[in-house]
């Protein structure tokens, strides 16, 4: 194996082929590039990257395959050599092929190619020093397309060729990802088109390696809805799928809309690759409903830190906290039911954190509702959410490391989980109480009883749906039981006990609640006159009472 290129990175950023740039601390790799992998074609080449730090063998590895309609496109390209790059010096052995186009060999050769190069990487394990049960693709487009087929038909044979070289080692990968990736031609003329056994939509089945597929809306080539419709059907299926759907057009995951992809991708490799990054901290990845409508687009994470929660902020928050000029306030949410987990109220969650804020909601990540392996979950998972995100806010090795304000706290619950905030009610992190379809009234619940509203000590929303509300009479009398702290009680009373959540941006009770955090914990005067005169302009059919001198809560701009 010829060593053609090498790099030195230490702690300096160097340019390769004058488009390919990178920065390491203390760092080395080798870059060696046009390995023969097939006999098949001139054509059929890899470049390789390898750490040159750490342990020389058994490390997991990844297989990038550039996109370009099957019949363009090139493994030099900058995007793909740069990717190559930057995971070697996360650690990763990194491998970026070409594979023979359709204009030199009809398909399924592209299929064979890609196959065959996983192969060529597993019969030289040793030498390249991977661990051949570790070996993960990524593609964009046509590439996309390849690196799904790896993931979902590896035990199609056929689809090795009459004469597989390395065909004493399978092609099954650990995981597969694709950007934008043809799963289904909707050209249903195409020669192509017609052999589904050539795409996933003709492998839906549970027993496939994990699948990453990341889609833009507004893709005008490869349709949204046919994507949708093969994740979905893989997802009935019991597959191992996550999705990534975002706004964007065919550049999703190749060249825009990065700051939702790239996080996706490095936490599905560490994931499925078993590879501890030291990069994240990120073990999954969502975005609900297009990252909200706020200016710091947000998403949905799991914290290798906490596991059995998910975080809701925005993908950057450096720069939503040199734009707002301020850290981040939190918000802790628990869910309805007491459940473990948040999905039925992702929309409003991901609205709220692209406000800029970060909030720490209860139950593990689903990225697809799971009612059926739904949990109860204790009260005391309030305060551990509590907990950790002080703990994060002032640990220098956390990505959260003075970025949250630890003094702008709010809890918010819905039905039960509404319960599960009032019976943490005396924490005195806490500087507000958002109650969302409940109230004690005279009974008793997750820990809370209408003794719990004796600990209150901060100003307090309660939010209901009018009278077919279940909620709503234990609302009222919490209400008026209320006497030594601001308390306000909204209604929106139509929306009934289930609320306006799993609307797009959560709709008007998501609006309401992020009126109240702004206004409690970020001091915008803009709502003095909802929460202090009940203007409820903008809110046709809400009515709204206010008691005992409403104040803005721990930001000294307004005191009762």
């Amino acid at each position: 194996m010829k060593k053609n290129l090498t790099l030195l990175l230490i702690g300096a950023m160097m340019l390769v082929s004058a488009s390919l740039a990178a920065q390491t601390a203390n760092r080395s790799i080798t870059f060696t590039e046009n390995i023969v992998y097939s006999k098949k074609s001139p054509n059929c080449v890899l470049d390789l990257a390898q750490p040159l730090f750490g342990p020389q063998q058994n490390r997991p590895a990844i297989l990038i395959i550039h996109g370009g309609g099957w019949s363009a496109g090139s493994k030099s390209d900058a995007v793909y050599r740069n990717l190559m790059v930057d995971y070697a010096m996360r650690g990763y052995v990194t491998v970026s092929m070409e594979y023979r186009f359709l204009q030199e060999a009809p398909p399924p050769a592209c299929i064979e190619d890609v196959r065959c190069a996983v192969r060529w990487m597993k019969a030289h394990a040793d030498e390249i020093g991977i661990d051949p049960e570790r070996i993960g693709t990524y593609g964009h487009s046509a590439g996309g397309h390849l690196s799904v087929m790896l993931g979902v038909a590896a035990d199609n044979t056929s689809l090795d060729g009459t004469d597989a070289e390395w065909g004493e080692y399978s092609s099954r990968v650990a995981c597969s990802a694709g950007g934008a990736p043809p799963t289904q031609l909707g050209n249903n003329d195409s020669p192509f088109a017609q052999q589904t056994a050539w795409w996933p939509i003709g492998y839906i089945r549970k027993d496939v390696s994990p699948v990453l597929v990341m889609q833009g809306a507004d893709d005008p080539i490869v349709l949204p809805e046919l994507t949708e419709d093969w994740v979905m059907k893989m997802h009935a299926a019991g597959a191992p799928i996550d999705f990534i759907k975002v706004h964007g057009d065919h550049g999703v995951a190749y060249e825009r809309q990065m700051e939702f992809c790239r996080p996706a991708l490095d936490a599905f490799f560490a994931r499925y690759l078993c590879f501890d990054d030291p990069t994240t901290s990120i073990v999954q990845v969502k975005v609900p409903d297009f990252g909200g409508s706020g200016r710091y687009k947000a998403f949905a994470v799991k914290e290798k830190s906490l596991p059995e929660y998910v975080v809701y902020r925005p993908a950057n928050m450096k720069e939503a906290v040199a734009r707002s000029r301020g850290k981040l306030p939190v918000l802790v949410f628990a869910n309805g039911g007491c459940m473990d987990t948040s999905i039925g109220y992702e929309n409003m969650l991901t609205d709220i954190a692209s406000y800029g804020y970060v909030v720490v909601a209860i139950g593990e990540m689903q990225m697809f509702a799971n009612h059926a392996a739904d949990r109860h979950t204790p009260s005391s998972m309030v305060a551990v959410a509590l907990d950790w995100i002080c703990q994060q806010a002032s640990d220098p090795a956390s990505s959260y490391y003075d970025l949250i304000d630890t003094d702008k706290i709010a809890a918010a619950g819905h039905s039960c989980g509404g319960a599960q905030v009032l019976a943490n009610a005396a924490d005195p992190r806490l500087k507000t109480y958002i109650i969302l379809n409940a109230g004690m009234g005279k009974m008793e619940m997750a820990g809370a009883s209408p003794k719990s509203l004796k600990n209150l000590h901060a100003p307090i929303l309660y939010l209901v749906g009018g009278k077919s509300d279940v909620a709503w009479e234990n609302a009222q009398i919490d209400y008026k039981a209320i006497k030594k702290i601001p308390v306000v009680l909204a209604d929106n009373t139509t929306s009934g006990h289930g609320g306006t959540y799993e609307q797009p941006n959560g709709g008007d009770n998501s609006r309401m609640v992020r009126s109240w955090l702004d206004w409690q914990l970020k001091g915008n005067r803009k709502y003095d006159g909802l929460f202090l005169q009940g203007d409820l302009t903008g809110y046709p059919g809400w009515t709204i009472m206010i008691s005992n001198s409403p104040s803005i809560s721990g930001t000294g701009h307004l005191i009762r």
